[in-house]
């Protein structure tokens, strides 16, 4: 049974998600605290699989109530329910919040929210893929640049010129972080040099994406041989993220989809840097044409999975983390005119695995997951922008 505490200042709120939830009591053991001081107490004397806050509480908002239990029990899952009014505060707990739900929020939405936020939590199974990576002692970590971001990002009084100061002290991200804004993919009028102007019009989000894709790309990619492998990913990976952009350019989210589009085989180069013997016995007896059956089978997890934990390791963002982890799941799409973020990678993996077919990749499961959709118009016209369609 799933172990939940709902947080708010509000009493009226706090009764409103009991009779709202009263249903689920088979199958969630849920604890209900008045205000973030009550709630310490609990996380305190219990680790809690699941851990819904408000933002605005006086003593203390959800960011650092999260930030606790983060630090005390970092396999909780953490969700913020956020009003409109919240925007500035919820930027604040992006490093510590695995997603955030408007209020109010209907009852279906939540219960949605918690049981993916489960699922999630219950595929990403530390103890499971501990073992799968063979209790390895050396994984990699975010580096000062990164972790410097993240705190930023955390601080209530945000700044954009300490921000481009943090980026302009690592060459090589201001590098790429310059050579994206001046890119085809954003066409500006005029070309910008200074990183502050590149910061202010990414983002802050999407300036804290493309920090950690540099970063995992670079901390994996130890040697020549892996380093190969990692430019070819990520030209693949670009390709992705650019077909997804256009097969939903109105994401919700469009710093998680373009995190989880650019890292979504990063689990692939995961293998390769940490478990070099089974990276060899994969693509030397499967000519580089596998599926996750196959990897699950030697390994005991998907590079989907391994890639996804990495990443929760790292403190990446929700959305993120479940793209990569779902990306080779034969999702099931009601309409080509509203995919989520999820089926868009999906989508753009397979369309893109057409055209270049990285490691790790099965093309005749591809096909056949397409044909399956039945929206082969559209997947024609996808297949002709991605021939027309390229980010430096």
């Amino acid at each position: 049974m799933k172990t939940i505490l709902f947080v708010d200042d509000e009493p009226n709120i706090l009764a409103g998600l009991r009779r709202m939830f009263h249903g689920e009591r088979d199958r969630w053991d849920m604890s209900f605290a008045e205000g973030a001081l009550k709630a310490m107490s609990l996380i305190e004397a219990n680790a809690y699989d699941i851990v819904v806050s408000d933002m605005r509480m006086p003593e203390m908002d959800g960011t650092e109530l999260l930030t606790h239990v983060r630090d005390l029990h970092p396999a909780s899952v953490r969700l913020i329910l956020s009003g409109q009014t919240d925007r500035v505060a919820a930027l604040r707990a992006a490093s510590v919040a695995h997603q955030f739900l408007d209020k109010p929020v209907e009852a279906a939405v939540l219960k949605q929210a918690i049981v993916r936020a489960s699922d999630l939590e219950s595929r990403l199974s530390q103890v499971r893929l501990r073992s799968a990576l063979g209790q390895h002692n050396s994984l990699p970590s975010p580096s000062a640049t990164l972790r410097l971001l993240n705190d930023e990002l955390v601080d209530v009084n945000c700044d954009l010129g300490r921000v481009a100061k943090i980026i302009e002290g690592d060459l090589s991200l201001a590098a790429r972080i310059l050579g994206l804004v001046n890119s085809a993919f954003f066409n500006l009028p005029k070309e910008l040099f200074s990183v502050r102007d590149a910061v202010v019009y990414l983002g802050i989000a999407n300036v804290r994406a493309l920090a950690a894709t540099t970063d995992i790309f670079r901390a994996l990619g130890g040697n020549d041989e892996l380093a190969r492998l990692a430019s070819r990913l990520q030209a693949h990976s670009e390709g992705v993220l650019t077909l997804a952009q256009l097969i939903n350019p109105r994401s919700a989210a469009p710093a998680d989809l373009y995190l989880g589009a650019l890292l979504h085989d990063i689990g692939l180069l995961a293998i390769a840097a940490l478990l070099p013997d089974a990276w060899r016995t994969l693509t030397t007896s499967n000519e580089g044409d596998w599926t996750p059956d196959d990897e699950r089978a030697l390994i005991g997890a998907t590079h989907s999975e391994i890639g996804a934990y990495l990443l929760a390791l790292w403190g990446l963002p929700y959305g993120a983390v479940e793209i990569v982890a779902l990306h080779h799941d034969d999702l099931p799409i009601v309409s080509a005119a509203s995919l989520s973020d999820i089926e868009a990678v999906r989508v753009a993996d397979a369309v893109q695995c057409e055209a270049d077919l990285p490691v790790g990749h099965n093309r005749e499961h591809d096909q056949q997951y397409l044909e399956s959709l039945g929206i082969d118009e559209q997947l024609d016209i996808w297949r002709r922008q991605r021939s027309s369609t390229s980010i430096a």
